[in-house]
């Protein structure tokens, strides 16, 4: 243990944060996530808005008229946000690849915690450290993304050569499966599948044949058959009933009323939407559950249009095209396969919550990253990004191969 100390405190000493490297940001990454962060706080005002309180002369008359607790708590993420990127970016992400063991374990601690601790809460789930009488949490698997994507990063490339045999694949199935396992069993399957996908980006990325690809898939199949009958043998479970009501909601017509109203909200706001604040407005008249977390695509296309919808979508692709540039163009594997796993964990929220508003896929509570309101939700993406500003501000500082750096054992 003292050696390891010795040599973090080593490795801070030599990564210290220097001015130069302010001149490396990406600002086109900054501002695109700071716009779609305060869209965000927009379109959460929008969601939250009085169905009766009406609507001013003014802008700062309309918003002085309705509730903008949820929009105020957002504006103060975003601010802590900043604060919190600006901390990841300060140590040298290869500082992280070291302590790559030790993060990993920590999360593994923390969801252990959680099970062991944490109160049930909402639909069954075991998930949150909550503390204000239980209206404030934190929710320990939304920040072990970024723990999975920095251990899962480290570990794939120090690999000298892509996986190949089902030998080769079993510790790394093991070393992703026991954090998965642990939020299935909160359970948070959500979360769980948010996992399961950068690890499947990963491997892909890093080479592996088709056959081994083609093999997980077949794993992926039975657990999820498995799974199936895990939910269906329990009696009442409602994450069984939301894939029920996926596949036929006529036959669930209460149920299925939050996708059902979110559906009409959506296609009624036509080209340009109704505006900011509509008497009327499904998101005002509150017929949509969940409407400023896992159904704010709803309310943005209702206020803002299929433009405005259309405008989110294409800025969410414009951010993971880029930074999907740099991964391509980067020298380091390991900053290579971080930048990789941010975008993985970006990619899987944007689609996951957009296809379940528009019914294509059963809700899972995924939120819209930068846009849902939720803390635990927003640090976890502007962390992903200062991952990937600091991967991308010392490109220059750290063009060598991975294999040249060894990895803390612990």
């Amino acid at each position: 243990m003292r050696k390891l100390f010795r040599t973090i405190l080593r490795y801070v000493q030599e990564n210290k944060f220097e001015a130069r490297l302010l001149s490396n940001i990406d600002w086109p990454i900054l501002l695109m996530v700071w716009g779609i962060s305060l869209f965000g706080v927009v379109s959460i005002f929008a969601a939250t808005a009085s169905s009766t309180a009406g609507v001013g002369e003014t802008l700062m008359e309309t918003i002085k008229l309705h509730p903008i607790t949820y929009a105020r708590l957002q504006l103060i993420w975003i601010l802590v946000g900043v604060v919190a990127m600006a901390a990841m970016c300060y140590f040298s992400y290869r500082l992280y690849g070291e302590l790559a063991n030790i993060i990993y374990w920590a999360n593994i601690a923390l969801l252990v915690t959680v099970l062991l601790f944490a109160r049930v809460g909402r639909g069954g789930m075991q998930a949150f450290f909550e503390w204000g009488g239980g209206e404030r949490g934190i929710q320990p698997s939304e920040f072990g993304k970024i723990a999975i994507i920095i251990a899962l990063a480290k570990l794939f490339s120090m690999r000298k050569k892509p996986i190949r045999t089902l030998r080769e694949l079993f510790p790394v199935l093991v070393y992703v499966g026991l954090p998965l396992i642990l939020i299935v069993l909160q359970p948070d399957v959500g979360t769980a599948l948010v996992y399961a996908f950068v690890f499947a980006l990963l491997i892909l990325i890093s080479g592996t044949n088709f056959r081994i690809i083609g093999g997980i898939l077949m794993i992926g199949a039975m657990m999820i058959v498995v799974l199936w009958g895990v939910m269906n043998s329990g009696g009442e479970n409602f994450r069984f009933t939301r894939i029920l009501i996926w596949l036929e909601p006529e036959n669930y017509p209460d149920d299925a009323m939050q996708v059902v109203n979110a559906q009409i909200a959506l296609g009624s706001g036509g080209l340009f939407g109704k505006g900011l604040v509509s008497e009327g407005s499904f998101a005002s008249l509150g017929y949509i559950a969940d409407d400023h977390t896992d159904m704010i695509f709803a309310v943005v296309c209702e206020a803002f249009g299929f433009v405005g919808g259309g405008a989110l979508i294409l800025a969410y692709l414009l951010l993971i095209m880029r930074m999907v540039r740099h991964a391509l163009r980067m020298q380091d594997a390991f900053g290579s396969y971080i930048i990789f796993g941010v975008v993985g964990m970006l990619l899987f929220h944007i689609m996951e919550n957009i296809c379940m508003v528009i019914g294509l896929l059963p809700v899972t509570g995924i939120p819209l990253p930068f846009v849902s309101y939720g803390g635990s939700s927003y640090l976890t993406n502007i962390l992903g990004i200062g991952l990937v500003e600091n991967v991308i501000m010392r490109q220059k500082q750290h063009g060598m191969p991975e294999g040249k750096v060894k990895a803390v054992k612990i």
